[in-house]
């Protein structure tokens, strides 16, 4: 069966895939699997790739703090996860991963270099303080526990 792995961390941060995934761990709370032909993730995900461009435009106006700009690729194909943008070389991202890798290997702060094509959200955080994108965490809102749900909402400023 194919599923996605999507994991919280500090209300910001959100994982999720498209590979066989394990069972979200017990001691991984934050950790909510969606099957792979999820609708409403897969729809989050098309827009995300398809707004793309107005993400690469907030970031290059300078009108924004640099460092709120995020994205979320495919880490190892099923753990989607948030990464702290900091450049785009060509069609590559570079930033450094954002979030508590579930896979062995891999570290929170661990340079990586996405190609454009695999990334699956972006968000940052406008001048009003409220995030823009982060369509697959709106997915998961109706998922989460009340207070996460809550703290998450209050974060984001929506």
């Amino acid at each position: 069966m194919k599923r996605f792995l999507i994991a919280a961390a500090a209300a910001v941060a959100f994982a999720g895939g498209t590979v066989a995934a394990p069972p979200a761990p017990a001691d991984r709370p934050d950790i909510i699997n969606f099957d792979a032909s999820d609708a409403r993730m897969n729809a989050a995900i098309a827009e995300a790739k398809r707004t793309f461009p107005d993400f690469l435009t907030a970031y290059r106006s300078g009108s924004f703090n640099a460092d709120s700009f995020v994205f979320k690729y495919p880490l190892g194909g099923f753990e989607h996860i948030w990464v702290s943008f900091d450049r785009i070389e060509g069609d590559t991202l570079v930033g450094r991963l954002a979030n508590v890798p579930e896979q062995p290997g891999f570290r929170i702060g661990q340079e990586v270099r996405v190609p454009v094509a695999d990334i699956s959200d972006w968000a940052y955080r406008g001048t009003d303080g409220v995030i823009v994108g982060h369509r697959t965490t709106r997915v998961m809102l109706g998922l989460m526990d009340e207070e996460t749900r809550r703290s998450t909402i209050d974060y984001m400023g929506w």
